[in-house]
């Protein structure tokens, strides 16, 4: 058996955790309607896709209002946090 045998990653049973061609290709290149619900919430978190909200939050020392931004989650090197409403 060679090294590159064992460490192969491979989804478990077959199962993807993401578009196979790449986040950013596959959330620039398919309809809203199209993608599933969960893939869309990540190219949302990637910030790949506009945000359909009405909240707002405190960026820095300014209140930003999320609706029609691209902007990324901490989780994906970006200001807004999850479940801070600031």
């Amino acid at each position: 058996m060679k090294v590159y045998e064992i460490i192969a990653t491979e989804a478990p049973s077959g199962r993807s955790h993401g578009p196979k061609q790449g986040w950013k290709s596959y959330c620039k290149n398919t309809a809203r309607k199209n993608m599933s619900s969960s893939w869309e919430s990540g190219c949302v978190s990637r910030g790949y896709l506009s945000r359909q909200t009405g909240k707002s939050q405190l960026i820095g020392n300014k209140r930003v209002d999320l609706d029609g931004k691209r902007i990324a989650s901490q989780q994906h090197g970006g200001p807004v946090s999850p479940t801070r409403t600031g």
